[in-house]
């Protein structure tokens, strides 16, 4: 019972010192910085190389291009409906769609990708470090590595292409190209 009691009382007394100041700190006087940061969506990291579409085109990222109300969709909004199958991922929002597609690149170098021929110097894609080219008038990349076509498409649902959609793409590009191996 008695050491309760000296525990209380010495608890007490710390408290009571704490309270009144009659304890000195040796440590300098703490200046505090207040920071403000401007919120802003980062950029999802892919560490992992890989050959699977949605393994690179996470969620997280479908957001940061989409927004927030990206929905992965397992197929095409076409008549009848097109499975999306194992070489794409492919997620829509409310106003924009992002696709991520891998496939073998066809063995004849001059043959057509999709049925029109891409891989030409004069729709080369010189913002990036790869070998990448411009399908269509700037509607989607398709990157050349290790034997595979990497095609990647951010754009409005309508279809009408737009700067952004052609940064978005590059910024994309980037993202997922690295790590496809």
């Amino acid at each position: 019972m008695s050491k309760r009691i000296l525990l209380q009382a010495f608890m007490s007394a710390a408290a009571v010192a704490a309270m009144s100041g009659c304890h000195a700190s040796s440590a300098p006087a703490r200046l505090t910085t207040t920071v403000t940061a401007v919120a802003t969506s980062p950029t999802p990291t892919i560490t992992a190389f890989t050959r699977q579409p949605c393994d690179l085109l996470t969620p997280e990222v479908a957001k940061k291009f989409v927004g927030e109300d990206a929905q992965r969709q397992l197929s095409y909004d076409a008549r009848p409906p097109l499975p999306v199958g194992d070489t794409a991922c492919y997620y829509t929002g409310a106003t924009r769609e992002i696709e991520v597609s891998i496939f073998p690149r066809p063995t004849d170098l001059t043959a057509p990708v999709n049925h029109f021929h891409v891989i030409r110097p004069d729709n080369r894609v010189d913002a990036v470090s790869y070998e990448a080219y411009w399908f269509g008038p700037g509607e989607s990349i398709v990157a050349v590595k290790g034997g595979l076509l990497i095609s990647v498409k951010v754009a409005n649902i309508k279809g009408d292409w737009t700067d952004q959609d052609r940064a978005d793409d590059i910024e994309l590009a980037n993202l997922v190209v690295p790590h496809v191996g």
